[in-house]
């Protein structure tokens, strides 16, 4: 491909690319979803198989989860909010420098690009920023700081190009303007963390490794902090986690109420008889429109009717305005519960105590669920044991 080429196709071909993973919650609702998991399916089932990659795959945000800690409720919003402001820097510095080339009006050095050299680049971080927080696995998390880099390499190339195409008039403007950020903080820390390395290429990469061990690290702090948020109890080597910010008494009550009753009892005896083995059981409003994440709903829908479908525009916009955490939020006043019951597996099959059972490097597999009204078990039924996209790894919380 031509330089010239490159240039153009290649941040959107690298912000494209983080955009059809970092949006799969959305892909999933479209007629193109068995297309996407053809192909990225067996790269999350082949990272879940070696233990040492399964974490790739887990989430260090609660996602299916409403905790009502005004941190992690912040910046659910933000993630939203940070993307349509990327986009709209991205495009409005695009429109700049398109009608400039079309105008012949040379350097473009007004609006943001007073500020900084390359808002454009700016504006596709701060989106994929806002996509990251909207689905927060680590697998996006590696990709996205990748992504970062692979920016400051094409803006260097197109420095280049620059400098040869407009001379002095473009190092004048180099000179005086930051690259990324006003004062160019990154390229500050940069400087400190490589002086020792007179290749630039070495130290960008020792850069970039550290970048990822930094923001790993880091994410899981944020992984360990978020599980702490969420309320859950145990009873009987069955960990029933509240997706809808319930009090821990009240989770234990719904949990002690369900295993008491004949229906769950006698599926709880059917699939949860070994030592070592934990189940995992998710309780949520009924009407969650995402428990889809967790269990393939078909059959039970099939049984007891389901409301009228949706459009994929419509659907689009309500988990783009967060419906989903507003449901959790509201429904934990509810009366109405479901309990989705899973098994806790590692990749390659095994048990998991339960304290494990959340862990970065655990499955979860649909085996029944428990619709309540109060604490008394109005139906329980078998599910298959997959979710609706069939055994893509779904948040823990």
């Amino acid at each position: 491909m031509e330089t010239r080429e490159w240039k153009i196709v290649g941040p959107w071909a690298a912000f494209v690319f983080y955009l059809a993973i970092a949006l799969e919650v959305v892909v999933m609702i479209t007629p193109f979803t068995v297309y996407f998991y053809s192909i990225y399916a067996p790269v999350l089932n082949w990272l879940d198989s070696n233990p040492l990659t399964a974490w790739l795959t887990a989430f260090f945000l609660p996602h299916i989860s409403y905790t009502g800690n005004p941190i992690l409720t912040a910046l659910a919003y933000l993630g939203p909010i940070l993307f349509a402001l990327g986009l709209v820097i991205f495009f409005v510095c695009a429109y700049q420098v398109y009608s400039a080339k079309l105008l012949k009006r040379g350097v473009v050095s007004g609006g943001l690009y007073a500020w900084i050299r390359h808002p454009q680049y700016l504006g596709l971080g701060i989106a994929g920023l806002g996509l990251l927080l909207y689905w927060p696995r680590f697998i996006i998390l590696v990709l996205y700081l990748s992504m970062l880099f692979v920016y400051y390499l094409l803006a260097r190339n197109e420095e280049g190009r620059m400098e040869r195409k407009f001379g002095d008039a473009y190092r004048n403007y180099k000179s005086q303007i930051s690259m990324f950020l006003p004062g160019e903080p990154g390229g500050k820390v940069f400087a400190w963390l490589t002086g020792w390395s007179k290749r630039r290429g070495w130290a960008l990469a020792s850069a970039y490794l550290l970048v990822l061990a930094a923001g790993v690290g880091l994410a899981f702090g944020v992984r360990s902090y978020s599980r702490a948020q969420v309320p859950t109890a145990e009873q009987s080597g069955v960990v029933a986690v509240s997706m809808s910010g319930l009090p821990r008494s009240g989770v234990q009550d719904l949990l002690r109420a369900s295993l008491e009753s004949a229906p769950v009892k006698e599926l709880a005896a059917k699939y949860h008889n070994r030592p070592g083995h934990a189940l995992v059981a998710y309780i949520a409003p009924q009407d969650y429109m995402m428990a889809h994440l967790i269990v393939d709903l078909g059959e039970h829908e099939a049984h007891h009717g389901k409301g009228e479908e949706e459009g994929v525009l419509k659907h689009l916009g309500e988990m783009y305005a967060l419906k989903p955490l507003r449901q959790l939020r509201d429904g934990a006043a509810s009366s109405e519960k479901r309990i989705i019951f899973t098994e806790a597996l590692t990749g390659n099959g095994a048990y998991v105590s339960s304290r494990r059972a959340l862990d970065a490097d655990v499955l979860r597999y649909p085996l029944f669920i428990a619709d309540l009204k109060g604490t008394e078990v109005a139906m329980a039924m078998e599910v298959p044991r997959r979710n609706a996209w069939g055994n893509i790894p779904v948040p823990a919380f």
